[in-house]
């Protein structure tokens, strides 16, 4: 079942309150931390929580908000803007959130690994979808093939990296012709940002 953005931070809220204070918040407080108008947005939510497995409620108690076991084996990654899957977009460097993941998407330092918004359709046939969260993990080099999160004059996109004798490409890959490869030649500004491992439809 997916889970919206709006439920991770609440999660991630929560989780927070637990790790510094022992106890959780209670749903007023909730409320009150996400400036709710009402805590039927907050029982929503716990519900969609309690059902992917991330909570276990106790009902009759006011703090019976408590982390199961699987959402334990879960780390915070930074989600850092959107990245342009057509036309390539500035990358938003403020970090909006935390999203948990579960550990096995992840190998070795978490700090390594961030999330990007996908936003447009030259990577739809890669399963890259508008809107769809994108986890990278930062390194500055890449293999033929892989796609990448690659930064050109200070715009970001997601493309598949090829290499030639003499240039670099970032090619699309779409149901929609519009989108053409970039070619870059030798001294052309390209700065590999990361290598996507993982994407997740909302």
């Amino acid at each position: 079942m997916t889970i919206k953005d709006s439920d991770k931070r609440i999660f991630l809220f929560i989780k927070e309150h637990i790790e510094n204070n022992g106890v959780s918040p209670t749903l007023t407080e909730i409320k009150e931390h996400f400036n709710y108008k009402s805590l039927t947005s907050v029982q929503r939510a716990i519900i969609k929580l309690e059902d992917n497995n991330l909570l276990i409620r106790d009902k009759y108690q006011q703090r019976g908000i408590n982390i199961t076991k699987e959402s334990k084996t879960t780390v915070n990654i930074p989600i850092v803007g959107n990245v342009a899957c057509g036309s390539p977009l500035l990358a938003i460097e403020n970090i909006e959130g935390y999203i948990p993941t579960d550990k096995k998407f992840i190998s070795g330092d978490e700090k390594g690994y961030f999330y990007l918004r996908a936003v447009g359709d030259s990577m739809n046939e890669a399963h890259i979808n508008d809107g769809d969260l994108i986890l990278v993990k930062l390194q500055q080099t890449a293999d033929d093939g892989q796609k990448v999160v690659a930064l050109i004059n200070d715009e970001a996109t997601v493309k598949f990296l090829k290499k030639g004798s003499d240039y670099i490409a970032l090619m699309p890959k779409s149901s929609n012709s519009l989108h053409k490869p970039i070619i870059l030649q030798s001294g052309d500004p390209l700065i590999i940002q990361g290598v996507v491992v993982n994407v997740f439809g909302l």
